[in-house]
């Protein structure tokens, strides 16, 4: 139960955190967010970013029914604030919420 969504918890993270090409052993995994991420802050960009994390937890945790990806520009600290709230399926527990932040690399 609680020690699996742990796991679960940690591997989204991971999907959203980790660039394309950093796992040498699968260079497809992970989210091209950091890519893309700080063009430009606005709606559109929180956007683009909200279908990104999408779809790479889609495809690399199978583990998760999503619920719903929250993406807001933080402005004053040049980052988004994300929540992520999903189910775990089979495993009889509350849905799980993750909150991290994306911050400029620059």
């Amino acid at each position: 139960g609680l020690k699996d969504a742990n796991a679960i918890a940690r591997s989204v993270r991971n999907i959203v955190m980790t660039t394309p090409g950093e796992k040498f052993f699968n260079p497809n995994f992970g989210s091209k967010i950091s890519a893309s991420l700080f063009e430009n802050m606005d709606d559109l960009s929180a956007l683009t970013i909200r279908e990104e994390i999408e779809n790479s937890i889609r495809r690399f945790e199978p583990r998760v029914i999503l619920d719903d990806i929250v993406v807001a520009p933080n402005f004053d600290n040049n980052s988004f604030d994300v929540t992520v709230i999903y189910r775990i399926v089979g495993i009889d527990i509350p849905q799980q919420q993750l909150e991290f932040v994306l911050e400029s690399t620059r």
